[in-house]
């Protein structure tokens, strides 16, 4: 009876156990399962923030014209390729935020002492002034002034600034004198239309007082004759001032497309690098003529790629007052590799 008493409580107890164990697993299982759906959730949200690139416009952006090669803080290397990508896009000194000139600034914010920024911020500038002038010229000062700050931070102490300057304080000038004698023309012409009313107001008025001064005298049976009446003096003005001819526009050579110079073979397997500079002529038809190398580092191993370089070149001629004449210029051509 005894032994019979002790095998049940036996059971009872293993029963007790195997239902506190059941109860420990099902809690275990909730819980895995549980982290096992959080995790994945956060998994998806992480791999959704993955996909969005940094520099990606979204819709609205890109409806907007964002410029997102602009604003990511890209390295040295990827800014070079945006610079050489705005170079031949001809994208030299805008749109702004998104050109050559801004990204080699760029370059030497990050690396002050890089000799291949500084290099083709002076080829560069030569395009960069032409722009200036356009904009002068086009009276867009607030864009001529972003382009010359621009300039004056890559060499602030070309002289060419200073003739940008002057060029633009003398359109200003020339716009405010065009305006006075816009408006001068405009009051003396509403003079003139004054002049003309009362002018023509005067018969009118002299026909009037004959008229009243003939009634009269029926009505008093008077046989005197009509008094007469003196005609209004003209009112006279100063006439207009012939208005002086404008010139036509003056700018310096404007460049259509750049010089895209080949690498030559043999100078690529050797890893040369080196500069080339050209002088040539822009004729009054936009034709270049005389290219010819006037220095080059290292000698005569890049100089033929530059010339035909130069010869491909696209240009409009330099104007005069509207007229267009020859011009001698010149141009330094990089050469580099892994850039």
């Amino acid at each position: 009876m005894q032994d019979s008493m002790q095998s049940i409580d036996r059971a009872g107890m293993r029963g007790a156990v195997s239902a506190k164990l059941a109860i420990i697993i099902v809690v275990v299982l909730v819980a895995v399962a549980a982290a096992w759906w959080f995790l994945g959730r956060g998994g998806q949200v992480a791999n959704k923030a993955s996909t969005a690139t940094p520099g990606a416009a979204t819709p609205a952006a890109a409806t907007a014209g964002a410029e997102p090669a602009a604003q990511v803080d890209l390295t040295v290397d990827q800014i070079y390729g945006e610079a050489r990508k705005a170079m031949a896009d001809n994208r030299m000194v805008s749109p702004p935020g998104n050109n050559a000139l801004e990204y080699y600034l760029r370059i030497l914010d990050k690396r002050p002492d890089d000799s291949s920024a500084k290099d083709a911020l002076r080829e560069l500038f030569p395009f960069a002034t032409a722009g200036v002038e356009d904009q002068i010229n086009q009276n867009n000062m607030d864009e001529a002034t972003r382009i010359m700050d621009l300039l004056a931070k890559a060499d602030p102490s070309n002289y060419t600034l200073t003739i940008l300057r002057s060029k633009m304080d003398a359109k200003r000038k020339q716009n405010e004198r065009e305006l006075a004698l816009k408006t001068q023309q405009e009051a003396a012409a509403a003079a003139a239309e004054a002049a003309k009313k009362v002018t023509e107001a005067a018969p009118a008025a002299g026909a009037g007082t004959t008229a009243a001064t003939g009634s009269s005298q029926a009505a008093g049976g008077a046989t005197r004759a009509p008094a007469t009446t003196n005609a209004p003096e003209v009112a006279t003005t100063t006439p207009p001032p012939t208005p002086v001819a404008p010139k036509g526009e003056s700018r310096e050579v404007r460049v259509v497309s750049p010089p895209r110079p080949k690498y030559p073979p043999a100078a690529a397997r050797n890893r040369q690098s080196g500069w080339v500079e050209v002088e040539f002529t822009v004729a009054a038809n936009g034709e270049v003529q005389n290219a010819h190398v006037t220095g080059s580092q290292p000698a005569r191993v890049f100089d033929r790629e530059a010339v035909r370089a130069v010869e491909g070149a696209k240009f409009e001629p330099k104007l005069v007052d509207g007229q267009p004449v020859a011009s001698t210029l010149r141009r330094r051509i990089e050469f580099n590799l892994g850039e």
